[in-house]
């Protein structure tokens, strides 16, 4: 019961912080909607899209690596070799996106946007190094009062920027402030547990956790990559505009999908407890995570199925947009297989079977290339939808099939 309870309570602590952003996504994707149509729409998120991808690069997958080690009482010095080792990767990564924004053969109009959004790498990498110190303690509290408040600042900058006319590449000023923001206040709440805030660039601390971490970063970024890459399969073929009706509806989704992560951010440190220490529990508290996770999903398909006409034109106006009701209801039938992976995932990150996980999330990946250059030609965002649920079934099948024989050892 107390387990349940903390992981509760960290878990309505997440839900307020994304209760909140996800109404600003809403109420930013009806002003977008409204006013620069089909198009303008996919623009923005294209480039919103296209900046995930390198934001998740810099989180590397290293809080799930290193977290054991800040479950300790001095972590001090482990937090400042992780805040120099983040601060590099940023660096390699800012360049690397500024290189495909600028020989990549798109419309001017996205590098602009995609440019004027690259602070999110470095606002990056000063959050995730912050989560690691809120997760080990449990105090998401922290991280969800500066997230709240840099939403809040995006919202309010990108409202007066819709109002005066601004074209679409300048609504991303309001996001780069609004990422400034809440990297700046979670520096000032890891304060209260490290002393010293300056970096450490430790090559040899640098070059150890690289080793030991390849097959998790690499992993989370194909997970990222396969699920979003169908956005750029569909402008490449299709244009914005069926990427915009496509991406308001992954929208609504992307942000449904966030309670398996709140769930599992709060349950992963105590997964590893079991795991060193409460070796009878671990079995038992994946089973019922895994069933608690099916009934949520469950309920969230059927909700999001009945209710996709109301919730699209609310965000639209009712104007435009007549694919994202349908593609949203195929897309929630995807639930099930994501809320249940996720906690799998986790499961295997604890036993550190990160190899067999990158060849699960590999596999998964090159089906769903595969099926989307095949099909998005002819169905367009229909295959997007579809072929998103139908590899996520394929890795949960993975997963199952690799975890099962593991487990059934573990519990004896």
């Amino acid at each position: 019961m107390n387990t349940l309870l903390k992981v509760s309570q960290q878990t309505v602590w997440q839900l307020v912080g994304k209760a909140t952003t996800s109404l600003s996504t809403i109420i930013i994707l009806g002003l977008v909607s409204r006013s620069f149509g089909e198009e303008g729409t996919g623009v923005l998120t294209l480039a919103l899209t296209f900046i995930g991808f390198f934001v998740l690069a810099v989180d590397f997958g290293l809080n799930a690596h290193v977290l054991p080690r800040f479950l300790g009482k001095d972590f001090s010095l482990e937090w400042q070799k992780l805040f120099g080792l983040r601060l590099l990767l940023a660096l390699v990564v800012t360049t690397l996106a500024v290189i495909a924004i600028l020989f990549w053969p798109i419309q001017p109009v996205f590098k602009y946007t995609a440019l004027l959004g690259l602070v999110a790498i470095l606002e990056s990498a000063v959050f995730s190094t912050a989560m690691a110190v809120f997760q080990s303690k449990l105090r998401y509290d922290l991280s969800v009062f500066s997230i709240i408040l840099g939403t809040l600042v995006t919202l309010g900058l990108v409202f007066l920027l819709v109002r005066g006319n601004a074209p679409v590449p300048m609504l991303m000023l309001g996001y780069s402030a609004g990422w400034i923001t809440a990297g700046i206040l979670a520096i000032v709440f890891v304060r209260r547990y490290i002393k010293v805030l300056l970096p450490i660039f430790d090559l040899g601390y640098i070059k150890n956790i690289i080793q030991n971490c390849w097959p998790i970063s690499l992993t989370l970024v194909l997970n990222i990559v396969y699920f979003r890459l169908d956005a750029f399969i569909l402008s490449f073929y299709k244009g914005f505009t069926e990427v915009g009706i496509y991406n308001l509806s992954y929208q609504v989704f992307q942000s449904l999908l966030v309670l398996p992560t709140f769930i599992m951010n709060g349950l992963y440190p105590l997964m590893l407890k079991d795991f060193t220490v409460n070796k009878t529990s671990f079995v038992p508290n994946i089973t019922k995570a895994c069933f608690l996770m099916l009934g949520i999903a469950v309920l969230g398909a059927g909700l999001t199925f009945f209710l996709s006409p109301f919730v699209v034109s609310l965000i639209t106006g009712g104007e435009g947009f007549i694919g994202s009701v349908e593609s949203l209801r195929v897309l929630s039938f995807g639930f099930p297989a994501f809320f249940i992976s996720s906690v799998l995932m986790w499961a295997l990150i604890t036993m550190r079977k990160y190899k067999t996980m990158l060849l699960i999330y590999m596999a998964g990946l090159i089906v769903n290339i595969l099926l989307n250059l095949t099909f998005i030609p002819k169905y367009s965002y229909f295959a997007s939808a579809w072929i998103t649920g139908i590899t996520e079934y394929l890795i949960l099948i993975l997963q199952l099939i690799i975890l099962i024989p593991l487990l059934k050892q573990w519990k004896r």
